[in-house]
C-alpha cells in the first residue's frame, strides 16, 4: 500500500519532476547577449538595436524585480533548472519575425528547452498585431515531435488569450462542410436575402445572438457541435437565442437545422483570416474561471496572468484539472526513464565491443557481392532496424520494474480515492456501445503494432514482413511466410533456374472479415482472429467466416494461396506490388497477374506466428478414415 501519495503527486512525478530546462520568451526581458554586451569593451554599435534593448522594461526596477523573481523559482526547482531568455523579437518591430528567426524557426529549436514561458504580445501593444507572433510560436511548437510544455503569460484579458489561440489551431467549420450542404445554405441565404431586402432580417446582428464562447463550446471535440445542434433546436441553452432569431423566418424544420450551420458560417467571416489550414491532432480544452489550458497530442499550454506568484505551481494545477488517464501517466513516466536510465545502459551495451564490431560488419556488408545494389540497402536498413528492436527492447527490459512501480502507485492512489481514474477517459464501460467499442479497440491494440508515418503524414516505407495484413481487391490476406524468407539476399527456391532477385514469393492465408459485434468469446479466444482498424473501423478477420465457425467445429484446413512480391517486397505508402499466381489449364501452363494491394497493418510476432504454425498444421494433418453415423 503506497501511503500519503495523492493524484498530484502522481502529475508531479510524471510531468514535473523530469524538467531539467526552461526558457522564457519575452521582449521585454533581457538576453544574455544584452546583458553581456554592456560589459564588453569596443563592442560593435548598432544605435537602431541599442535604442530597442534600452527601451525595454526589465531596465525599471518593478520589471527587472519580476525577471529576478521568476528566475528565482525556477532555480528554486528540485532540481533546479537551466534557465534561458528570448525576447522574441528583432531590433525592427515592424517585422513579424523573432530576432534573426521567423516564429517557425525559432519553435522548431524549442525542444531543446522541457518548459517554455511564451509572453503573449511579444511584438508590444504599439504593433497592434495581438499576440500574432506568440500564436506561430505556439502553433509551431505543437507542431513540431516533441510533446511540449507552455505556460502563455500575459497582461491581456485570458478569455480572449485563449480564444484567439484557440482559432488559431482550429480550422473553420466552413472549410468543413460538404458539398450538398453548402448547396443548402446556399439556397437558405438566398430566401434570407429576400427577408433582408424587406427589412424583416438583419444578419449583421449574428455577434448578438452568438459569442465567441459559445461559438467554441460547440467546437469541443467532446461532443461539443452535436450537442450545440440539439440546444439550437430544442431551443434551450447558450442556443436559444439562435433559435429565438430563426423564428423570424418562419422556417421548415430542416431549414431550421440548416440555418445553424449558416449562422456558424456568418460568425467566422470577420475571424476566417484567424483560422489555421493545418490543425493540430487531438486539440481539446477546458476554460473555467479558475483554470485555462489547452492540448494537442504534441503539447501542453496553460495561460496565466503575467506576474503571478509560481508559474510552476499554475502548470501543475493545469496539468492537474486536465486530469491525465493513467495509461498517459505511465507512458510520459516510461518516457522519462528511458532518458533517465538511456546513457548509463548504452555504456554499459556497448561494453561488448566484439559484439558489436560484428554487428557493424553486418551493417557494412549486408549480403553477398552478386546483389542488385538496392537490395543491398533494403538488407543494411533491415539489418538496422533489426538493431534498434533489440536495443529498445533493452531499454525497456530494463526500465520496466520502475514503471510497474509507478503503475502500482496509479493503482493504490487509485483505490483510496474510490477509484475515480476511470473517468479520466471520458468511456463509460457500463454502457454497451462503449464496451464493445473498448473490447475492439483494445484487441487491435494487443495484436497489431501502430502505424508508422512520415512527418508528411505518409506511411514510412517498409519491407514484406510475417504478419503483415493487406487487402487484394474485397479478399483479406496476412502474410505467412518466415521472415527470415523475405530478407533481400535470401535463396529463392520456388524458381527452379533463372528468376529475378527483386521477386520474392511468399505465401498468405486468407482471412474472412466479421463485424466485431458478430464475434462471440468462442471465436475471439480461438487463435483464428486478428482485429485492424480500416477506414476509422475496427474489424475482425479470422481463418473462416464468422458463420461457419459458429455453425460447425473448428477445423485444422487453411485456405492459402502463394504470391510473389515485386520490388523486392518493398511497400510504399502503403502499397505492395505483387503477381498473383493463377493456373491457366490452356497450355498446361501457369499465369500471373499484376496487382496492388492495400497494406493495412503488421501484426506482433506472436500473433503472426501463429498464422505461420496454422499453414503447417494445415499442409499436415492426417485424413482419418472415419465415417459419420
Amino acid at each position: 500500500m503506497v501511503e500519503g501519495i495523492t493524484f498530484k503527486d502522481l502529475v508531479s512525478e510524471a510531468f514535473i519532476l523530469p524538467l531539467r530546462s526552461v526558457l522564457i520568451v519575452d521582449d521585454q526581458y533581457p538576453t544574455w547577449e544584452e546583458i553581456f554586451a554592456e560589459k564588453v569593451e569596443n563592442a560593435p554599435n548598432d544605435d537602431e538595436e541599442t535604442s530597442v534593448v534600452m527601451g525595454k522594461n526589465w531596465h525599471n526596477p518593478a520589471t527587472a524585480a519580476e525577471v529576478m523573481h521568476l528566475i528565482r523559482q525556477f532555480r528554486a526547482h528540485k532540481p533546479g533548472l537551466i534557465i534561458d531568455i528570448h525576447d522574441g523579437v528583432s531590433a525592427n518591430r515592424a517585422e513579424r519575425k523573432t530576432g534573426s528567426e521567423t516564429p517557425e524557426e525559432l519553435a522548431d529549436h524549442l525542444h531543446q528547452s522541457d518548459l517554455l514561458i511564451l509572453d503573449y504580445n511579444l511584438e508590444g501593444a504599439e504593433a497592434g498585431t495581438g499576440g500574432d507572433t506568440a500564436r506561430k510560436i505556439l502553433a509551431s511548437v505543437l507542431d513540431n515531435q516533441h510533446f511540449n510544455l507552455v505556460v502563455v503569460h500575459t497582461s491581456e484579458d485570458l478569455d480572449n488569450v485563449i480564444h484567439e489561440c484557440l482559432r488559431s489551431l482550429l480550422s473553420s467549420c466552413v472549410s468543413q462542410y460538404s458539398g450538398a450542404l453548402q448547396e443548402q445554405i446556399h439556397r437558405l441565404d438566398a430566401l434570407i436575402v429576400d427577408k433582408e431586402d424587406c427589412g424583416d432580417f438583419d444578419r449583421s446582428i449574428i455577434e448578438e445572438k452568438l459569442d465567441m464562447a459559445t461559438y467554441l463550446a460547440a467546437r469541443h471535440p467532446a461532443g461539443g457541435q452535436m450537442k450545440a445542434l440539439g440546444e439550437f433546436m430544442s431551443g434551450k441553452g447558450a442556443f436559444a437565442l439562435l433559435n429565438e432569431w430563426a423564428g423570424e423566418l418562419a422556417l421548415e424544420p430542416a431549414q431550421r437545422k440548416t440555418f445553424f450551420y449558416w449562422a456558424v458560417g456568418q460568425f467566422e467571416r470577420r475571424y476566417i483570416g484567424d483560422f489555421s489550414d493545418n490543425p493540430p491532432g487531438l486539440l481539446a480544452w477546458r476554460n473555467t474561471e479558475t483554470c485555462k489550458w489547452l492540448r494537442t497530442s504534441r503539447g501542453f499550454a496553460c495561460f496565466v496572468t503575467k506576474g503571478h506568484e509560481n508559474l510552476m505551481a499554475e502548470l501543475e494545477k493545469a496539468l492537474l484539472d486536465w486530469k491525465p488517464t493513467p495509461s498517459r501517466l505511465i507512458s510520459a513516466k516510461f518516457r522519462y526513464e528511458i532518458s533517465r536510465f538511456g546513457a548509463e545502459v548504452e555504456e554499459t551495451s556497448l561494453r561488448q565491443r566484439h559484439a558489436y564490431a560484428k554487428f557493424y560488419e553486418t551493417i557494412c556488408n549486408p549480403g553477398s557481392d552478386d546483389l542488385p545494389a538496392e537490395h543491398t540497402e533494403l538488407l543494411r536498413t533491415y539489418r538496422l532496424k533489426n538493431h534498434v528492436a533489440r536495443q529498445s527492447e533493452m531499454l525497456s527490459f530494463l526500465v520496466e520494474d520502475a514503471v510497474a512501480d509507478y503503475g502500482r502507485k496509479i493503482y493504490q492512489t487509485d483505490l483510496t480515492s474510490g477509484f475515480t481514474y476511470q473517468e479520466h477517459y471520458s468511456v463509460d464501460l457500463s454502457k454497451d456501445a462503449d464496451k464493445k467499442r473498448a473490447i475492439s479497440e483494445y484487441n487491435r491494440y494487443v495484436c497489431c503494432l501502430p502505424s508508422r508515418e512520415n512527418e508528411d503524414g505518409r506511411s514510412a516505407p517498409e519491407q514484406l514482413d510475417s504478419g503483415h495484413i493487406f487487402k487484394l481487391g474485397e479478399s483479406w490476406w496476412v502474410c505467412a511466410t518466415p521472415a527470415c524468407d523475405l530478407q533481400p539476399g535470401q535463396s529463392i527456391i520456388a524458381f527452379n533456374k533463372g528468376g529475378d532477385a527483386s521477386l520474392r514469393p511468399f505465401t498468405a492465408v486468407k482471412l474472412y472479415e466479421s463485424g466485431p459485434d458478430t464475434l462471440t468469446n468462442q471465436h475471439i479466444n480461438s487463435g483464428s482472429y486478428c482485429y485492424v482498424e480500416h477506414q476509422g473501423k475496427i474489424i475482425g478477420l479470422g481463418i473462416r467466416p464468422a458463420k461457419d465457425d459458429a455453425s460447425s467445429p473448428a477445423i485444422q484446413k487453411v485456405e492459402w494461396r502463394a504470391f510473389v512480391a515485386e520490388r523486392g517486397g518493398m511497400i510504399e505508402d502503403r502499397i505492395l506490388s505483387l503477381l498473383e499466381i493463377q493456373l491457366e489449364f490452356k497450355d498446361q501452363s501457369m499465369k500471373s497477374e499484376r496487382k496492388e494491394a492495400e497494406v493495412v497493418a503488421k501484426l506482433r510476432y506472436e500473433y503472426a506466428l501463429n498464422y505461420i504454425q496454422r499453414i503447417g498444421a494445415s499442409v499436415s494433418r492426417i485424413g482419418l478414415g472415419y465415417v459419420a453415423i
